[in-house]
């Protein structure tokens, strides 16, 4: 019977562990990003984050779960909208080496867009949203797609092939809405052209 206690509590420990890093926290409530495929609370749209709040409690979250990537890339998100560029595009680094696929399509858009304080590296902006649109996210699919026709990662040492292009905009078109539903049809058009 002992051993039987002892085995049911250590299992129960590990269940605890596991899903401690699955938890709904604080930093969840406060700084999830409603395009976020991998959030697992209800997105706040930029304008209505309480960004002290949210910073304060990702803070918290990120050093209880140095190890859950969404934390890390929600703290960016945050810090990014504080104007704390660097500090934010650490936390984005954070969440790209836990292969977090929002991360990865954040901060290459954060990139693209040439933020001030961000270095312009369109072949980083490659490589991130390549990663990321294998990982099937429909935003990183449908930018890499637009920028690859467009002849922007022209110069880069490593490209997704004409059929890969193919493959995102077909995944990414069971994802997405009516809108975008349109501009994935004239992806499609001009990648036939």
């Amino acid at each position: 019977m002992r051993k039987v206690c002892c085995v049911f509590f250590v299992g129960l420990m590990w269940v605890s562990a596991a899903s401690a890093d699955t938890g709904i926290t604080g930093c969840d409530r406060l700084a999830a990003n409603p395009p976020d495929p991998d959030r697992v609370a209800d997105g706040i749209a930029r304008e209505d984050v309480d960004i002290p709040a949210a910073i304060a409690a990702c803070r918290l979250a990120v050093k209880a779960h140095p190890q859950v990537a969404r934390l890390s890339y929600q703290l960016g998100r945050v810090l990014f909208y504080d104007g704390q560029t660097a500090l934010a595009l650490e936390s984005f680094d954070r969440a790209i080496e836990l292969n977090y696929r929002q991360a990865k399509f954040l901060k290459g858009l954060i990139i693209a867009r040439g933020y001030a304080d961000v270095p312009s590296d369109i072949c980083r902006v490659e490589q991130l949203w390549r990663s990321s649109a294998q990982q099937n996210h429909s935003n990183a699919q449908v930018s890499y797609v637009q920028y690859a026709l467009n002849g922007r990662f022209d110069d880069c040492q490593e490209r997704a092939s004409k059929q890969d292009l193919v493959v995102f905009l077909n995944r990414a078109s069971s994802q997405l809405g009516y809108v975008g539903g349109l501009l994935i049809a004239n992806l499609r058009q001009d990648l036939e052209n």
